[in-house]
């Protein structure tokens, strides 16, 4: 780890567990943005920070439930802007970090059958609560994510039934034949605050 708190594309790969080429493709196909440096051509690297972390943990979960690149792309920066939404409802709210301790809300990516994006989020008290219903096609096709319109429909929407999945972790509603569920929360927890 770099003394600004980032870490190298090699460092990042023995923490996650993968070949670095797997993370470059994920770099250069947008889906993860390095917040320290981006590579600025030969002989340049790129530098991390523990949320870039994150989003390669959630990135490379999806890819392993067989999700394509693009969809990955859209569902990390959506990610981003949910981030955003929740630090104003929840001051100080900070990926990972407001994730990575026991007791800290549930949140968690869902993604219909009918491929619409949602984030489930169970807080420590209160009842949970359902964002989202983004269409990801929708999103795929507009090419980059406008942060602010996308912020607009992270809003807290439909009711299970509506549309919107049910925000407690178990099986959907009877008009879903499946739908694709990653724990964000548990992904955070598994990102260490340095290499080991």
């Amino acid at each position: 780890m770099g003394a600004d708190g980032s870490w190298t594309l090699s460092e990042v790969a023995r923490l996650v567990g993968q070949p670095q080429h797997r993370l470059i493709h994920l770099c250069e196909k947008g889906v993860v943005r390095a917040d320290f440096e981006e590579a600025r051509g030969r002989g340049s690297s790129r530098r991390f920070s523990r949320r870039n972390l994150l989003h390669f943990a959630v990135a490379l979960k999806l890819r392993e439930l067989m999700v394509p690149v693009a969809p990955i792309g859209a569902v990390v920066h959506v990610l981003g802007a949910f981030e955003k939404v929740l630090a104003r409802e929840m001051p100080g709210f900070k990926l990972p970090e407001s994730l990575a301790e026991s007791g800290t809300p549930e949140l968690r990516v869902i993604i219909t059958d009918r491929r619409i994006l949602f984030f489930a989020l169970h807080p420590k008290r209160g009842a949970p609560r359902v964002f989202g219903g983004i269409d990801l096609d929708a999103l795929v096709a507009e090419g980059s994510v406008v942060t602010g319109r996308v912020s607009r429909r992270l809003k807290p929407g439909k009711k299970p039934g509506q549309g919107a999945p049910e925000a407690v972790f178990g099986p959907g509603t009877e008009s879903e034949g499946g739908r694709i569920e990653v724990s964000v929360t548990r992904l955070a927890r598994g990102i260490p605050r340095s290499p080991a």
